[in-house]
C-alpha cells in the first residue's frame, strides 16, 4: 500500500508508461496523454517550482491557484507533491473576492496563468520523468482546501498526505475500478469528493481519467469517451436521465456515485432500467471526505452504505461522531475552530444527524444538527430531507425550508422561464404526502434568484444556508 499518491502515480508511470492516463477538452477538441507524457509535465513543472522556491526562500512552499478543472490542476498538484509544496487550489468559480481572501489566510507562492505559460515553456528530458524525491512524511499536510459554507464561515481544511492515500483506498475497496474503466470527472477538483473520489482513485487504479466540469463538460467530453464510471450531484443525476444514451455517452455507464445530497428511489430505478448502478455514500471535507459508501452489491435509495475502512463511529444523542487516519490535521490556522470539532480523544464532530438502518446496517443522514426545525408542539422536521424531494421537481433549482414570523416557509429559487402555478401545483402534491407538518398556505419565491457569487450556493449546488439567513433574512437568528 502507498504512503502518498505521487508513488502512485509514479507506478502508473513505471508499468503503464504508454497507456492513456488523462483526456482533457483543449482547442475544441479531446486531449490525450500518456502517462509517461504527463509525467514529463509534472516533472518539467516540478524543475520550475524548485527555482520560483530558490528566489524566494523567505515565502514558505505553498503554492496557490485558481482551480478550473483543467490539466494545470493535475499536474500542479503532483508537481507540488514531488517538491514537497502544500498544494492550495481555490475554486475559479467562486467570487474574486473570496479567492483573494482564502490566498490571504495561507501565503506562498501564487501560481498565475502567466506563470504557467512559463512553465511550459521548456520540456524535461525523458529521462527525468523517473526523478526521485526525498521521503515525505505521510502525517504531513499536503493540500489546503475549503470547506463550503453550508454551516457557517469558510474554512481551509489541512489534509495530510496519509488521509488522501488511505480514503481514496477505502472508497475503492468500496467500489473497486481497473485500469480499463474510463472515470468521466465533471466535480470541481477544489473540492473534497473530486480530489478523493475521482483524482484519488484513479492514481490507485490506473484507469483513465476524463477531465471536465457540469453538465456543459460532460455534454462536450462524454459521447466522445464512453465513460464507464461517473461521480455527480443530484441536479446532473436527474438531468442526465432525460437525456439521449448514445449522444451523452452514456452507454458503457455501469457506476454512478452521486454525493452532496440524496437520490429518490424513482431516480434510482430509472437508472437501473439503463443498467447502472447508483452508488450513494456520505462524508466531509474534514474526512478526506468518504465515512460511508454503498457498493455495487449493495446500493439502497436513502442510505448511504457502511462506514469505509479505517474509521471508528460514534452516535452521541444522534450526532455522529467518527475517529482514524481519515480526519484532517486542522483547520489552518485556526485552532479555535479545530479544538471545537477535534477533541483529545481524536473524536471528528461531523455535525450531522445520522441512524443506522436496522435491517441493512446501512447509515441514514437525517440533516445538520443545527438546521433541525422545532415546532411549538415540539415535533422536529429535517429540512434537508424535504427540501431534495422538492429540488427534483421541474422548474425549482433550489429549495430552503426555514420557520420564521411563527410560520413554516417554504423558499424557492426556480428557472426563468418556468410557470409558477405549474410549481405552486407540484410542490403541493409532494408536500400533501408529508402529514408531519402543515403545508403553508403560501410559497415564497427568492428574488433576485440565488448566487454562487454571493456565496448563497455551494460547489456541489446545494444552498449555504447560513450564507442565505445572512443576506436575505438577516433578523433571523
Amino acid at each position: 500500500m502507498h504512503t502518498n499518491l505521487l508513488d502512485a502515480f509514479d507506478e502508473q508511470v513505471q508499468s503503464r508508461a504508454d497507456s492513456v492516463a488523462l483526456i482533457t477538452w483543449e482547442n475544441e477538441q479531446p486531449c490525450s496523454r500518456t502517462w509517461r507524457e504527463l509525467a514529463s509535465l509534472v516533472q518539467t513543472t516540478a524543475a520550475h517550482l524548485d527555482d520560483l522556491f530558490a528566489s524566494s526562500p523567505a515565502l514558505p512552499k505553498r503554492i496557490g491557484y485558481t482551480s478550473g478543472n483543467t490539466i494545470d490542476d493535475v499536474v500542479l498538484t503532483l508537481a507540488a507533491a514531488r517538491v514537497g509544496a502544500i498544494n492550495v487550489p481555490i475554486s475559479s468559480r467562486t467570487n474574486p473576492a473570496h479567492q483573494q481572501a482564502c490566498w490571504d489566510r495561507v501565503g506562498g507562492h501564487w501560481i498565475s496563468e502567466e506563470t504557467l505559460v512559463e512553465f511550459g515553456s521548456a520540456d524535461a528530458a525523458d529521462d527525468a520523468i523517473f526523478a526521485k524525491r526525498k521521503a515525505t512524511d505521510p502525517k504531513s499536510a499536503a493540500l489546503i482546501l475549503w470547506t463550503s459554507g453550508t454551516s457557517g464561515t469558510t474554512k481551509g481544511v489541512t489534509l495530510s498526505h496519509q488521509t488522501l492515500v488511505k480514503n481514496a483506498y477505502a472508497k475503492l475497496k468500496a467500489v473497486p475500478q481497473s485500469p480499463t474503466d474510463v472515470r468521466l470527472t465533471s466535480l470541481p477538483l477544489a473540492h473534497a469528493y473530486a480530489r478523493t473520489c475521482d483524482f484519488g482513485t484513479w492514481l490507485l487504479s490506473g484507469c483513465t481519467l476524463v477531465l471536465t466540469y457540469g453538465y456543459a463538460g460532460w455534454k462536450q467530453l462524454a459521447s466522445h469517451v464512453q465513460p464507464t464510471l461517473a461521480n455527480v450531484v443530484p441536479s446532473l443525476a436527474n438531468r442526465l436521465l432525460d437525456e439521449d444514451s448514445k449522444s451523452f455517452g452514456l452507454s458503457r455507464l455501469k457506476i454512478l456515485g452521486c454525493g452532496g445530497a440524496g437520490l429518490t428511489s424513482k431516480t434510482f430505478d430509472r437508472w437501473a432500467k439503463r443498467g447502472v448502478t447508483v452508488i450513494q455514500g456520505y462524508g466531509c471535507t474534514e474526512t478526506g471526505p468518504v465515512i460511508c459508501s454503498a457498493t455495487p452489491a449493495d446500493p439502497i435509495p436513502g442510505l448511504v452504505g457502511r462506514p469505509v475502512e479505517g474509521w471508528e463511529i460514534d452516535i452521541r444523542g444522534g450526532r455522529l461522531f467518527v475517529r482514524g487516519d481519515h480526519v484532517m490535521l486542522r483547520y489552518w490556522n485556526d485552532p479555535e475552530a479545530t479544538e471545537q470539532r477535534i477533541d483529545r480523544d481524536g473524536w471528528f464532530e461531523t455535525g450531522d444527524l445520522a441512524e443506522v438502518d436496522a435491517s441493512s446496517k446501512q447509515f441514514r443522514i437525517l440533516g445538520r444538527s443545527d438546521d433541525v426545525i422545532v415546532l411549538p408542539n415540539g415535533h422536529k422536521i429535517f429540512p434537508a430531507s424535504i427540501e431534495q424531494r422538492i429540488n427534483l421537481l421541474p422548474g425549482i433549482r433550489q429549495s430552503m425550508l426555514i420557520y420564521r414570523d411563527d410560520s413554516l416557509q417554504l423558499w424557492l429559487d426556480i428557472h426563468l422561464d418556468a410557470d409558477h402555478c405549474e410549481i405552486d401545483k407540484s410542490v403541493r402534491q409532494v408536500l400533501a404526502n408529508d402529514a408531519s407538518w402543515q403545508v403553508p398556505d403560501q410559497l415564497h419565491f427568492f428574488s433576485p434568484p440565488l448566487s454562487a457569487l454571493a456565496g448563497e450556493l455551494t460547489a456541489k449546488e446545494t444552498i449555504c444556508r447560513s450564507r442565505i439567513l445572512e443576506n436575505r433574512f438577516p433578523a433571523i437568528e
